[in-house]
């Protein structure tokens, strides 16, 4: 019996000593079977099974996804070298067959960055401010497609844009046609260069930048453009006539009459005389606007047969940036409604120097001037 438990205990040693051995040879070339590099599984694999699963797998590049950060394969990322799996392998503790579960980490600290910084970006919102309206963007809708760099937002400007797009199409006023109240009634008068439109690429990224950062507000007032002389626009916030305010010129080709109002009532009604009606001098129609006074000037130009002109005037609110404007004309001497037919301007509106002053000290940069036939 006791020779039996002898032979019994051997055995036992012998099949000990032979598992720990073939562990051990197994263990001098495989990782331990929980060991993880860099959250991938490397149980079981040799340095070289497992560089390449790790950097097969980290390949690739986090993004935002509907409010959700995902992984997408391809792209950069830094690969672990034979070196580097190679040292986490012999740092691991084999002398015992037990399950092991080290977890070695060597980032490509952007990775982990990445995750931390585009999950912040769940749930965020700001709102965006124009013309009295309220749009909020949420970054669940717009951010789709956002990663995370160097220590920087990649923003994915797509849905943003599409949105102000849409924003703008709404409350924009440049271009838009405008009802003109005169003494003889109402005139429909497309627009022109008065007016204002949202900048959308700067906007965009005013929008970006505060669902990135966490600002929750964005005024759109800051991000306008326009034609013509003011580059940011003209009539903002302005809800009167239409949108062409209390204060503004009107002026009739056909009458050959100049009208300015303020505060909705006419404080100046001028006789004028426009471009010649010749198909190259006529006075342009729509909504313009003021763009600067200056005091006296001189007007430069060629006359029809190609000469040179300059002309002294004592009072210039251009309304274009091609030279077409308001002005006194010391040397005109024939004021009929009917001059402008043949003897017309070269497109500027003509007024006698006793009653320019009526317009100058009612007027101001910026004023709408709507032109109708």
């Amino acid at each position: 019996m006791k020779r039996e438990q002898k032979t019994l205990m051997w055995l036992i040693i012998v099949i000990l000593i032979g598992a720990i051995g073939f562990y051990e040879i197994r263990a001098a070339k495989h990782f331990g079977r929980s060991v993880t590099i860099n959250h991938v599984k490397v149980g079981g694999l040799t340095v070289d099974q497992a560089r390449q699963k790790v950097n097969r797998q980290q390949k690739g590049i986090y993004v935002f996804e509907n409010g959700k950060v995902i992984h997408k394969p391809g792209g950069q990322a830094k690969l672990l070298s034979t070196a580097d799996v190679q040292k986490m392998f012999d740092q691991q503790h084999r002398w015992l067959p037990l399950p092991h579960h080290e977890a070695f980490k060597k980032y490509n600290q952007g990775a982990d960055d990445a995750k931390e910084y585009l999950g912040k970006l769940r749930g965020r919102t700001t709102d965006f401010t124009i013309n009295g309206h309220q749009y909020t963007f949420k970054a669940n809708q717009v951010l789709n497609g956002t990663s995370y760099n160097n220590g920087q937002y990649q923003v994915d400007q797509t849905a943003i844009i599409q949105q102000l797009t849409k924003i703008n199409r709404r409350q924009m006023t440049l271009l838009k046609d405008y009802t003109v109240t005169t003494p003889d009634g109402q005139v429909h008068v497309k627009g022109n260069t008065y007016g204002w439109q949202l900048n959308v690429a700067k906007a965009a990224d005013a929008v970006a930048n505060a669902l990135t950062s966490g600002q929750k507000q964005v005024v759109g007032k800051n991000y306008l453009k326009g034609v013509g002389f003011n580059p940011n626009g003209t009539g903002y916030g302005v809800t009167a006539n239409d949108g062409l305010g209390k204060d503004y010129i009107a002026v009739s080709l056909s009458k050959q009459h100049l009208w300015v109002y303020k505060d909705n009532k006419v404080v100046a009604s001028v006789d004028i005389v426009s471009g010649t009606n010749n198909g190259h001098d006529n006075t342009p129609t729509g909504v313009f606007y003021i763009g600067y006074k200056q005091s006296p000037s001189v007007l430069r130009g060629k006359n029809s047969n190609g000469s040179d002109y300059a002309s002294k005037v004592s009072r210039w609110m251009p309304f274009t940036e091609e030279g077409c404007g308001i002005h006194d004309a010391s040397w005109r001497t024939r004021w009929g409604a009917s001059e402008w037919q043949t003897d017309g301007s070269h497109g500027c509106l003509n007024v006698r120097p006793s009653q320019i002053d009526s317009i100058w000290n009612n007027v101001a940069k910026d004023e709408p001037i709507a032109i109708f036939n």
